[in-house]
Parts: C-alpha cells; structure tokens; sequence
C-alpha cells in the first residue's frame, strides 16, 4: 500500500512515530555536545539534561499509538491464544475497551495536571525555564492518539464479531469451553472489584492476574491495575489522577533517557551489519580450537552484548551470522540451536544491559554498579558455554576442524573490527574512567554508530536508517510505556502496604533468609516457562525487592540474581523469545529448538546458584571501581 493510499490516520500515526524516533538521535547529539564541550572546553552546559528528559518524553508518547499499531506492546496471551472464531474475537473486545479506559483516564488526568501547569506559571526549579504545561501535555497528547487508535481497532473488532455472527463456526467439542474463559473473566474482575472493599488482599490478586492474562499489553495491564486500585481502595475519582502523576515522574529520569539512546546503538548496529566483522575477528581468534565455531559465536555474543545490551539483538545477529556456517561445518543442528539461543541470552548479563537499566530504574540502584557487577557473571557464563561446547564438539567426528589464523589474517580481522570495537570502549571504558555517565555513554555511543555505519563502513542507507530508527523506538516507547504502567502498580502496591506486609510475614516465620531466596529463584524460574523475561520483572519486582533488601541482601546482588532469571526466560519453553527466533531463523520444529536448549538451561541453572552461593563474584568489581 502507498504511502498516499493510506487512511489519513494511519499517515498520522506514521508521522508521530517517525518524529518520535528523530527526536532520540537528537538525544544523542544533545548529550555528545555536552560532553564535548564539558571534557574538551571545560564549559559544561546548563539544559541538556533537562532537554534530553523532555525530547525522550516527547518521543516514546508520541510513538506509543504507532507501536501499538505495528503489535509492537508486550501481551502475555498464552491463555487467549487458546480461543478461536468469535469467542477470541469477544475476548479482545472486552480487552480493548479496558485499554480505552486506561488511556482515556491517561489523557483526561494528564490534560488537567497540564492545564493547571498552565495556570499557575509552573517552571522547573533548574536553570533551564521551560513552562511545564509543555513536557506534561505530551502525556495526554499520546494517550489521546492511543485512545484514538484503539477506538478503530474496536470499530474493527466489532465488524469481526458481527460478521462471525452471521457465519458463525462450526461447533466442535474442543470449542464449547470457549466462551465459558469470557465469562470467568468478566465474573472474576467484577469480583475482584468487590472483595478490594472487602478483602484487600484476595481483591488485588485476582485483580492484578485476571488483567495480567486478558491478553491486553502488559503495559495497560499495569497501569489498569493501580487505576483500579486508586479508585477503589484509595479514594475514589479524585485519585485517578495519580495515573499520570506517576506517568510523568517515571520519565523524569536520566535512567529513562540512558534506555532508549542504547536501544539506538543497537538497531544501528544491527541494521549496519556491523555484526560481520565482529564475528570473523573472533572467529580467527578461536577457529583452531575444538569447537572454535562455537566459541567464536560465544565470544561474538559477548562483543555484541557489551555494545547493544539486548539478547534479541544478540541473538538475532548470531543467529543469522553464525547458524549457515556451523551447520555447513557438520555441527550438530541442536547443538548449534541451543547455543546460539543461549549465546543470545549474554545479550542482557554484560553493560550496557537494557534489563538492568529497567531494574535500576524501579529500584533506584545505581546503574553505574549494576553494569559492573553484571560483568565478572557475564564472563564466566561465557567461559561455561565455550568449555561445554568444546567439549561436546571436540568428541564429534563429524565437525570440520580449522587451520591456525596467521598473524597476518589476524590483523586483518582486527582492522577491520576495530571500528565497532570502539563502540565497547565509549560504553564502559567512558563509564569507568569518569569520562561519561552512563546516559551520556549510551548519547555518545548512538552518535558514534550512526557515523561509522553511515560514513565509515557505509552500510546503513537512508531507507535502513528509517527502519532502524522506527524499530528503535517501537522497541523504546513498548519498554518505557511498562516502566510507566510498573511504577503506578508500584504506588499502588506501595500504598496498600502489601510488600511490608509480606516482608513481617516472611520475618514472623523465622525461616533462614538464604531457604526465601532459594524460594524466590524457584519462583521466578518457574515464571520463566509462560511468561516472556520483562513480564517477570515489572510483575515481580514491585514485591520481590522490598523483601530481598529487607532481609538484608544487596539490591544490586538481586538485579543479577534477577537477571539470570531472565536469561533463563528467554530460553525456556513455551514462551521463550529467544527460542522463536532461532526456530524461525533456522527453520526448526519447536520440539527441536526445545531440546536443543536443554543442556543449556542446566548450564544456567548451575550458574545461576553459584552467583547466589558467592555473591562476592557480584559485588567485588562494583566496590573496587565505584567505591
């Protein structure tokens, strides 16, 4: 469809999106000047960081209706998919019109606060005097397009259901339930509604798991379940307004502008192919050694990881790089599978890891640590796959060994890696040798990316610039639109006393605190089989971390222990996400992708126990550089 045969909404969309997506490169030039101008001038600015906050605002609301409409939101709807015919058609009817309340509550409150911003003159206490009316008005601005854009899927919906109604399904036996699940689930939040006046804390549990499994995006899911909870608990309409409170506060934060500039680099990264050079400098680094392939792609994994921090990004990229060329080197091909989808899972473990920058957002640990406290874990996961598949490919006859690279191939390889190598170096040497903060190593890193691949190794045309930048901030404003939904559950969580009430209770039973954690990572390792890695940590930190620090345990010891549980999310069935690329990428069964990964998920397991039996793995590099 041309662009001009588009609906006018669609076109709209469109341009919001792609104007959101611009406005995180000009993040990045923003940040890069300060630091230019702060480490070689001595003339460090006033309004950067004050700019950079409001641009990343501006742009995740800008863009939520157009992720929203590429299906770019997080659901977790392994229960929905189960329906069919015009029983799921019922369910995503009911589902929406609670993404409309949601939204409209957004942008109804949200428009008041900016109103009276307006009113009253309201100015920001730093030195940089933008009326506030402005940064919160792009609050109502992007729930109203997300209204907008979910009254036409119900407009659509609704056509659906009336024309199944005409042709309806045959009826079958595995059928009959169907419409059984719509009616639990109306039954069950009008219950929860009840029993929140009632019985405070069965209401927010059946509340809190019947939005959480309607299928709708996680993110709406989270921000429903604090609305409900405000008005029912908390004081009825007058604390609605608290949704876009929170809304507000959760982006004004340097953490939340440091998000998006790395989601950048990475599909900069990716787009520019830069992903090829890399994997042939590790490769004749390792080719010679049993297994060499295999390590090179581990080795690959951790390069990658430390310049994108994203296990999709790394997962994908090893994948399609080195998946042909093992297979054609007569590695076994659930050998190759299970280590590449665990390769990819390094993607979040090594700095700058975008899952421990949505720990520290919640949390308020220093991202600063939780990057170097992720870096002795993430080598010595690495070194446990490198060691298992030399050992496994050292024993198959099957498998092509490599002669030595020579030092002149290897000079090559480095040469022409170098320029991507560098992007490591901003990342955490900046970091570490004081020269940027992390946020200002993900604006440098962004800016370097888009100049090596757009006039170094000229690999990202204007086209794969678009498509970068637009996959960039669907990613962005999908992750940023949880954060916002997981910290107005947080308030609500936070208000209701629950997690102090779990914390006395678990100290009353006078249980070893060591016999909680072990409890804790069953918990979450349980979670990982039907829900995808973030879900588990928006929907599980707001408790789980008030508990764990209560008993005495380091918050940044947790964000790992938490972030070895999303690694095995990722590559646990059935909704593993790392485990639906490599079956569409390598055009495998789910059963083969599943046994691929079972040795793998072992591996992790026993990682993950002894980063909780010696947590000084964790916390020794934090303290020795961040002090």
């Amino acid at each position: 469809m041309t662009n001009e045969s588009k609906p006018v909404w669609d076109r709209v969309i469109e341009g919001c999106g792609l104007l959101g997506a611009i406005l995180i490169p000009v993040v990045a030039l923003c940040i890069t000047y300060e630091v230019v101008m702060r480490f070689f001038f001595r003339a460090p600015t006033s309004w950067v960081s004050d700019v950079s906050i409001y641009l990343t605002s501006a742009g995740v609301f800008l863009s939520v209706a157009y992720t929203l409409k590429e299906k770019g939101h997080v659901r977790v709807d392994f229960i929905t998919n189960l329906l069919s015919g015009r029983t799921a058609l019922i369910m995503e009817v009911l589902g929406t019109l609670l993404g409309i309340l949601y939204c409209f509550v957004l942008g109804w409150e949200g428009a008041k606060i900016a109103f009276q911003a307006y009113q009253l003159g309201e100015l920001p206490s730093t030195i940089l005097k933008i009326p506030m009316f402005i940064p919160k008005g792009f609050i109502s601005i992007g729930a109203a397009l997300l209204t907008i854009q979910l009254l036409r899927f119900l407009k659509t919906l609704i056509r659906e259901v009336m024309a199944k109604g005409k042709n309806p399904d045959s009826p079958s036996g595995s059928a009959v339930w169907q419409p059984v699940v719509v009616i639990v689930f109306a039954v069950l939040l009008l219950l929860s509604f009840v029993l929140l006046r009632i019985s405070l804390n069965l209401g927010i549990t059946i509340l809190f798991f019947i939005l959480l499994f309607c299928g709708i995006p996680v993110a709406f899911a989270l921000g429903l379940f604090g609305l409900f909870c405000f008005y029912f608990v908390f004081g009825g309409a007058p604390m609605l307004v608290t949704v876009p409170i929170m809304a507000y506060s959760s982006l004004d934060n340097p953490v939340m502008v440091a998000l998006p500039l790395f989601i950048l680099t990475s599909t900069i990264l990716s787009h520019g192919q830069v992903g090829d050079v890399i994997f042939k400098f590790a490769n004749v680094l390792v080719r010679h050694l049993p297994g060499g392939l295999g390590i090179a792609a581990i080795i690959f994994c951790g390069l990658f990881a430390a310049m994108t921090g994203s296990s999709p990004a790394v997962a994908s990229a090893v994948s399609l790089i080195a998946l042909p060329e093992m297979l054609s080197r007569g590695y076994d091909r659930k050998l190759t599978i299970g280590l590449l989808a665990a390769g990819g899972t390094l993607g979040i473990l090594f700095p700058p890891s975008l899952a421990l920058m949505l720990y520290g957002a919640m949390t308020t640990e220093s991202l600063g640590s939780l990057f170097m406290a992720g870096l002795i874990p993430g080598l010595i996961l690495a070194g446990m796959f490198c060691l298992y598949v030399s050992v496994v490919a050292g024993r198959d006859k099957n498998i092509q060994r490599e002669r030595r690279a020579s030092l002149r191939e290897i000079g090559k390889a480095t040469k022409d890696a170098v320029g991507g190598l560098v992007t490591i170096l901003i990342i955490i040497g900046g970091i570490y040798s004081g020269i940027f903060t992390p946020t200002e190593s993900g604006g440098v890193a962004g800016v370097y990316t888009m100049v090596l691949c757009i006039f170094i190794y000229r690999t990202l045309s204007r086209e794969k610039l678009k498509t970068a930048l637009l996959q960039s901030i669907r990613v962005s404003s999908m992750i940023l639109l949880i954060i916002v939904g997981a910290n107005i559950t947080g308030q609500a969580i936070l208000m209701s006393q629950i997690s102090q009430n779990v914390l006395e209770f678990v100290k009353a039973m006078s249980v070893p605190p060591w016999v909680i954690m072990l409890c804790i990572n069953i918990f979450l390792i349980l979670m990982g089989g039907p829900l995808e890695a973030i879900t588990i940590l928006v929907i599980a930190l707001p408790i789980l971390y008030p508990l764990v620090t209560g008993l005495g345990f380091s918050g940044i010891w947790f964000g790992i222990i938490m972030v070895i549980n999303m690694e095995l999310a990722l590559i646990s069935p059935p909704e593993g996400l790392n485990l639906f690329i490599l079956q569409n990428l390598a055009k495998a069964t789910a059963k083969e992708v599943t046994w691929g990964v079972i040795p793998f998920l072992v591996i992790i397991m026993l990682f993950l126990l002894l980063i909780s039996l010696v947590p000084s793995l964790t916390l020794w590099l934090p303290a020795l550089v961040m002090g």
